[in-house]
Order: structure tokens, then C-alpha cells, then sequence
């Protein structure tokens, strides 16, 4: 059951540095140290406890739940690498509403305009970065709108877009590699490259498929949503181009548009189930208005220690790992009497085995060659914001980081026998992650979830496009040692638990496997830490070759 409510931060603070305690300087042989399921629990206990109203970004309880990750660096010696001396980065957000009043969208077709209705015909959300826009301009279709020639894919090509408004169709084809579409499919690679093309405007349309599985119909509920990002520092300019009048249409909405360009939508959507449509001028003519209302600027905090390194010169050389430290707060509208989204496994948990491995350090009193830094980041549940802010402005030479090992979400609820390991295979983080795996008997799974992209979908993918190789791990979905379905347990999770009031510590975590988690990923670190050449990525990688440049 949860803690009752009202129980005091230092109660709770004794609390979690007392358990466990009596295991604190044991060490197992063969070097690899113990590590405590009772500390872990202690942590994930106060983690998730209802005193932090589920740790959202900005939050009073998010920052006792930063205040407490840091006080327990201080005291396991870790360095503080924050700024000013301290363990905070202090991220600077902003959140953006959009202005429904003054959001309008219409069509011009042969000179007759016809308003499209907010919420049923089109939607457009606020944006911090680019919180205004109003544009007309000329509909040209760019098929899904990727430009990748080294994939021998090019959707632009012979087309103008220099001034125009750019419909795309949602994602991109299935004939590419699961990770690599998902990182080709998204509206911000897609617009960071119209806008350098000149682009005024970009429509989106669900493909069948995305349609099948998120109506569009479903965009309307979100129209009072805030969205969040962080703020880019004075000093550093506007940043990338991008294009601020955006807007997503239904498919009646987009037929219109087809229609007027005497193609037919349905044969053209069909061909882009199967691969590329080719673009075309449309004729049609588009007005897109978009206003966001602009809160205050607040900050959260991301939590940053260093466990420095031995070696002369390695030492200034870093293996970050991370996890992230918030989670979603309390449901506006929740389906019962509990509203507070605690989330114990997403991410106390993360949190929690990530603290238990530089504890594992202390326990030892044996530091590794390179330096570690232990990163609890903020804002992943907004859209990797924290991470994305440390990876852009790290409080260490950029070019120092050489690999990041990312804990989300493991699922503890059973006594995995495998993980699966996403990045693993495209850096040279593969083989160190085999050996990591095969000294403490665990085996290595495919991705069960291909269709997701979760590559691209945690913390370490920030690190990745600042060019760090990076591996994040999770449970598997094997057999366990008592015969249980590993999977079933975690696809429950998913769909019973996740982002609900009902992620809190009455589920039956298990902390043992906690403990072994927590190994795995201290084998993985410490081997980076301790070798002789810092990680690279494979010869010809996707994600190697796109960002490491």
C-alpha cells in the first residue's frame, strides 16, 4: 500500500537511509559488487510516495524528489556537476496554449475560400519555439516528405517549396528499418528541412494505417493542452529555422484538396502504403493562422553528480547515465477517487537502480578509470526535454561524454531471465552489452515492440543525436526462472497501469530484480569506464552516420 499521506519529507528521508543499511559495505566475488533490493526499495518507496503528487515538471514535489537524489550524491561523495558548485541544472521552460479564438485555417480553391472548422476540419496546437504564425501560400503534396538519399528515398525532389505550404502524409514507409522510419517520420525532422528549403507552412495527413490506429477525430480533445519545451538561452540566437504556421487535417479535408488537383486521394494513399507517391502542385491555396498564449518562464531541475575517475587522463572522459526523474502529477480528471500518478515503475524505479549503481561504487571505494556522471533528468514525460537540454548545454566538454546508458521504466515486476537492449547493435556498446549479460546469466531479446520506435522514444535518443553512442535497457519478455510469461506481465503493465494513479508501491514490485537490473547496467558502465578506447559507433550505422558528423 501507498505511505500514508502526510508522512514527513525527513521522516521518509530517514526512512529510505536506514533500510538497507546493514548491506551497505558487502562485496561479492569476482569484483562485482552487492547490490541492496532493500535500498532500492527504500528509495522507490519515497520516490513514489503521495508527498510528491507525481513528481511533474515544475512542481513542488518534483523538486523535493531533485532535493532528495541530491542529498544522496553528497552523501556518496559524488561531485557535484551542476552549476555554481551545486547538483542542479536548472532547465528553463515555457508553456504554450494555443489561442483557439484566433486559430483559422481555409482553403482557396478556384478563387472561392471556404473556412475549415477548428477541432473537426484541422487542429493546430500552441509551440513555445515558434509560438506564432500566419501564412498563405500555395499547397504543394510532397508525398511523406522525407528527404533521405542515402536511403534512396527522396520526396522532394523536383519540387519547389521555396514559399509554398507543404502537405505531408503522416510517418513514413514501412519498407524502413523500424528505428530509422521512426526518426524519418517525425514532424521535426520533416519541417527542420522544409524550412531550410524555404518552406512557409506544413499540413499533415494521417496515413490509412496512422488513421486506423489514431483518428484524427481524437486531435480534438487536446486543443486545451499545453504544451512545453525548454527556452533557448539568450546567448545562443534563435536556433534552427522552422516553420511556425502548422497545422494536421482530416481526411475529408484533405480529399477536397486532392480532388481539386484532380487526383484521387484514396489511390494516391494507397500507393503510400506501399512506398512513395509522387509530389505534385495542387493548385489550392491554404491561410494558416496559429497564436499561442506564453506562460511565465519557470525552471526544474535536472540532478547532476560525478563519481570522478582515477586515471590521469581518462578521467576527463564521462559515461553518463541517466534516468529520468519526473513523472506526469495529478489527473485533472481522474476515473476514481485517486488522482495522483505516482509512478513507481516509470520512473522511481529507473531512479532508484541508477543511485543503487553509484552506491555500488562507494560500497567498493574503488573508482573506475573514467569519470561516471549520474544524471536524473527532468521533463522526459514533456518530450525529452531535460536530457535534450543537458545533451545541447552539458555542464562537461560536450566532446567528453563518450557513451550514455539510459534507465526508463524497467518493468520490476517479475524475475526477468533477459532484456532487451535498444542501441545495442549499432555501436561498439553491442559486444561490452553481450559480455554484461552472459557473466551474470541473462540472454539478450529482440525488440518485441518494433512498431513503437522506442529508440527514439527515451532520454538516451538526445544523447544519440549530439552524436554519444547509447544503449537503453529493459526487461525482457522471456520465460522467468518460475515459469512466468515475462511478456504478458509487462504488455498488463501497459495496458492496465501505465500513466495511472495505479503505478504506485502497492503493486508487487520486486526488489531482487531490481538488484539484478541494477548489476547488469553497473557491469555495462563500468566496463566503458574502465577501457582502454571510449566507444564508436559501427561502420555505416544510420544513426552513426547522420549525427556523429
Amino acid at each position: 500500500m501507498k505511505l500514508r499521506k502526510g508522512l514527513s519529507a525527513l521522516a521518509l528521508v530517514t526512512l529510505a537511509a536506514c533500510t538497507g543499511a546493514q548491506v551497505e559495505t558487502a562485496v561479492s566475488d569476482n569484483s562485482i559488487p552487492v547490490f541492496s533490493p532493500d535500498r532500492i526499495e527504500a528509495d522507490v518507496t519515497f520516490l513514489a510516495d503521495d508527498l510528491l503528487r507525481g513528481r511533474d515538471t515544475g512542481s513542488e514535489g518534483y523538486r523535493i524528489a531533485a532535493n532528495y537524489v541530491a542529498a544522496e550524491y553528497a552523501r556518496l561523495g559524488l561531485k557535484p556537476a551542476g552549476a555554481n558548485g551545486s547538483y542542479f541544472q536548472e532547465v528553463p521552460f515555457q508553456k504554450a496554449k494555443l489561442n483557439q479564438e484566433t486559430a483559422a485555417m481555409s482553403l482557396i480553391v478556384d478563387g472561392n475560400e471556404t473556412e475549415l472548422a477548428l477541432g473537426d476540419d484541422f487542429y493546430v496546437g500552441g509551440e513555445v519555439r515558434a509560438p506564432s504564425g500566419d501564412q498563405t501560400g500555395d499547397i504543394v503534396f510532397a508525398g511523406y516528405g522525407i528527404y533521405a538519399p542515402d536511403l534512396g528515398h527522396d520526396d522532394l525532389s523536383g519540387l519547389d517549396v521555396d514559399g509554398k505550404v507543404v502537405l505531408v502524409i503522416s510517418g513514413a514507409p514501412t519498407s524502413f528499418q523500424t528505428e530509422i522510419r521512426a526518426h524519418h517520420g517525425s514532424s521535426t525532422t520533416k519541417t527542420a528541412e522544409l524550412a531550410k528549403r524555404g518552406a512557409i507552412g506544413f499540413i499533415t495527413v494521417n496515413s490509412l494505417s496512422n488513421e486506423k490506429r489514431r483518428p484524427f477525430s481524437r486531435l480534438k480533445k487536446y486543443l486545451d493542452y499545453e504544451s512545453f519545451d525548454w527556452v533557448m538561452p539568450a546567448s545562443e540566437g534563435a536556433g534552427e529555422p522552422t516553420i511556425a504556421a502548422a497545422a494536421s487535417i482530416s481526411h475529408e479535408v484533405a480529399k477536397t484538396i486532392f480532388t481539386a488537383a484532380g487526383k484521387s486521394f484514396d489511390d494516391v494513399m494507397n500507393e503510400a502504403e506501399d512506398g512513395a507517391p509522387k509530389g505534385f502542385d495542387t493548385g489550392v491555396v491554404a491561410h494558416i493562422k496559429r497564436e499561442s498564449v506564453l506562460s511565465e518562464v519557470f525552471t526544474s531541475p535536472n540532478v547532476l553528480g560525478v563519481i570522478e575517475g582515477s586515471d590521469p587522463t581518462l578521467k576527463s572522459e564521462y559515461v553518463v547515465l541517466s534516468a529520468h526523474l519526473d513523472h506526469i502529477g495529478v489527473s485533472l480528471h481522474p476515473k476514481g477517487d485517486d488522482a495522483i500518478n505516482n509512478g513507481a515503475i516509470d520512473n522511481a524505479t529507473g531512479v532508484s537502480v541508477m543511485m543503487e549503481v553509484a552506491r555500488a561504487y562507494a560500497r567498493a571505494n574503488v573508482k573506475p578509470r573514467r569519470s561516471i556522471l549520474f544524471a536524473a533528468v527532468v521533463a522526459e514525460e514533456k518530450g525529452l526535454l531535460g536530457a535534450e537540454y543537458f545533451a545541447h548545454f552539458p555542464t562537461v566538454d560536450k566532446t567528453s561524454m563518450v557513451a550514455n546508458v539510459n534507465l526508463d521504466m524497467p518493468i520490476l515486476l517479475y524475475d526477468f531471465s533477459d532484456v532487451v537492449a535498444f542501441g545495442a547493435e549499432r555501436s561498439s556498446l553491442g559486444p561490452v552489452t553481450d559480455t554484461a549479460l552472459a557473466r551474470i546469466g541473462l540472454t539478450l531479446s529482440p525488440d518485441p515492440m518494433p512498431e513503437e520506435g522506442i529508440f527514439t522514444r527515451s532520454d538516451h535518443y538526445r544523447f544519440v543525436q549530439q552524436g554519444i553512442p547509447s544503449v537503453f535497457l529493459v526487461t525482457g519478455w522471456g520465460k522467468t526462472a518460475a515459469e512466468e510469461d515475462g511478456g504478458a506481465i509487462f504488455r498488463e503493465f501497459l495496458g492496465k497501469t501505465y500513466h495511472s494513479p495505479a503505478d504506485d508501491i502497492s503493486q508487487e514490485i520486486n526488489y531482487q530484480a531490481g538488484a539484478k537490473f541494477a548489476k547488469v547496467n553497473w557491469l555495462i558502465v563500468n566496463s566503458v569506464a574502465n577501457a582502454d578506447q571510449r566507444p564508436t559507433w559501427n561502420d555505416g550505422d544510420f544513426f552513426g552516420e547522420t549525427f556523429s558528423r
